[in-house]
């Protein structure tokens, strides 16, 4: 290949690999707004978590009774579906929480001491709440860490094409040094 077709290979390499560099960047800044709106949200899925334990606490003292309007029953409704004890938990403690709940309510109730049962509810209700805050504070802590690998890969595979790109000057410089020297001694 002669320098010319050398000078101008170098040229679309140079060409590609700041097109690469500029859609990495662009991806750098989209991941770092990504990063601080799943941080935002993750804080907001732990607090929500943190405030439903002295909620379900209260719930839990006072258990709902049956709704007398429409609007009672869909809060109800609700309630038992997203907010409830255990409804956000999940695993093997979630079902040893259940389990150990089921089998305190049962051996309460033979015995003839259902008035230990709101008690146990909010004992068991709590951890059940706190193992829900547990859960969500270690997605949103390994959702922070995957985010920052991420980060940190794109930072990497920009300054390895910035290194890339700069050998490629290099080389670029070197073939028109060539290039001219032959236009002149021609």
């Amino acid at each position: 290949m002669n320098s010319f077709q050398q000078f101008q290979t170098l040229g679309r390499k140079q060409l590609a690999i700041q097109e690469g560099l500029e859609m990495l960047r662009t991806i750098q800044v989209d991941l770092v707004k990504t990063r601080s709106s799943a941080n935002a949200w993750g804080n907001v899925a732990i607090l929500a978590n943190a405030t439903l334990i002295p909620l379900n606490i209260i719930v839990n003292a006072f258990e709902l009774k049956a709704a007398g309007s429409v609007y009672q029953m869909f809060v109800h409704t609700l309630y038992k579906e997203f907010g409830k004890s255990g409804t956000r938990a999940s695993g093997h403690g979630k079902t040893l929480l259940a389990t150990l709940k089921q089998v305190v309510v049962d051996e309460l109730k033979r015995k003839s001491l259902k008035q230990f049962i709101p008690g146990v509810n909010i004992i068991v209700g709590m951890s059940e709440d706190s193992l829900a805050l547990m859960q969500a504070a270690a997605t949103v802590s390994e959702g922070g860490r995957e985010m920052n690998g991420l980060a940190v890969q794109v930072d990497q595979k920009i300054r390895a094409l910035a290194r890339q790109l700069t050998a490629l000057g290099i080389q670029r410089a070197e073939v028109l040094d060539r290039l001219q020297k032959q236009s002149r001694t021609a």
